[in-house]
């Protein structure tokens, strides 16, 4: 005769990203501000992101993974590298272009 034993249930509750992370500003902020069009919005993230605990690892990981766009570690990326500033859409005006 022969019994058959079970592994006793156990009750694990999902660990959710905030109980992960510390409250950094692009998880309890308007995370559209992080991939905004605007470059004003981009350099209000970039300031967000200032005082950040995970900074660096962020913008490592991103670089690594070669984000496409958005402010990743207190930078802005484009095509998967750190760019200074996003140009406005449109043409310059051509007094700036001519200067």
């Amino acid at each position: 005769m022969s019994i058959a034993m079970t592994a006793p249930e156990m009750s694990v509750a999902p660990v959710t990203c905030e109980e992960r992370l510390p409250a950094v500003p692009c998880h309890i902020g308007n995370p559209d501000l992080w991939f905004a069009e605007s470059p004003v919005d981009l350099e209000q993230a970039k300031a967000l992101c200032a005082d950040c605990p995970i900074r660096s690892e962020c913008l490592a990981a991103a670089l690594e993974r070669q984000e496409p766009w958005g402010v990743w570690g207190g930078e802005i990326l484009d095509r998967g590298t750190i760019v200074a500033r996003k140009r406005p859409r449109g043409r310059p005006r051509k007094s700036v272009a001519a200067a």
